[in-house]
């Protein structure tokens, strides 16, 4: 019997942000910083490492399951550009390259708001995310603020914990905080490989979203083009 469903957030919850004008804004904002610092740098060379510092904790996610966080980026990023900061002046730098989503905010997925309270009605709901350069603290911000927050009754991001998708420490851990099963919880996302397999190898069901995609991930239980459709896919 089902009794959780958790949830992926980017491309799932909230679409995506456009990574080339975010990206931009990211090194505009480190670059202004730095240069108030005393650090004369070109974009060009900002751009470069953190590119590099993205990739890279992307792949380590992917690969091993762990989670380079934001910090853990920022330190990678001064290492190549060769900036020494002391503690101020890092977390003056570390708030120019982690908050440019509020004031470009994600938009929620069509059919989200609609379909979490009715699914809140049935199922413990929970969230599990790879933070990536936003930390968990602030995603939680835009669902706050988007009133889906109290739909939720735990939320997992890879930057609090260590663990990333697809390691199934990180699923586990979220079940252990709804208090389920693994085999009482599914797990939605659009990534085939973090969120099916992770849900899968954590012994969860797992639901592809993948609404522009018409071949069937091998691995998933079942594929929806919309969140609304979970409604009802869970109705009997």
């Amino acid at each position: 019997m089902l009794k959780a469903i958790t949830f992926d957030f980017w491309d799932t919850l909230y679409k995506a942000p456009r990574m080339q004008e975010l990206g931009d804004l990211r090194v505009a904002s480190l670059q202004h910083i730095l240069q108030q610092m005393g650090h004369a740098l070109n974009s060009d060379s900002i751009r470069t490492a953190v590119l590099a510092a993205s990739r890279f904790a992307l792949q380590y996610q992917r690969d091993h399951g762990l989670d380079i966080t934001a910090r853990g980026q920022l330190d990678c990023i001064l290492q190549y550009l060769q900036v020494d900061l002391d503690r101020e002046a890092w977390t003056k730098v570390y708030e120019a390259y982690t908050t440019q989503l509020r004031t470009h905010p994600p938009e929620m997925n069509d059919g989200v708001s609609a379909t979490l309270p009715l699914l809140a009605e049935k199922y413990k709901l929970g969230v599990i995310c790879n933070s990536g350069t936003s930390p968990g603290s602030i995603l939680r911000e835009f669902m706050k603020k988007d009133g889906i927050l109290p739909c939720f009754e735990f939320l997992v991001f890879s930057d609090e914990v260590g663990w990333a998708k697809p390691n199934p420490k990180i699923f586990q851990y979220a079940l252990d905080n709804l208090k389920v099963k693994n085999y009482e919880a599914a797990h939605v996302g659009n990534d085939s490989s973090t969120d099916v397999f992770g849900a899968k190898n954590a012994g969860m069901k797992a639901i592809w979203l993948a609404p522009l995609l018409d071949e069937r991930c091998m691995d998933c239980d079942y594929k929806i083009n919309s969140i609304s459709e979970l409604v009802a896919l869970f109705a009997t």
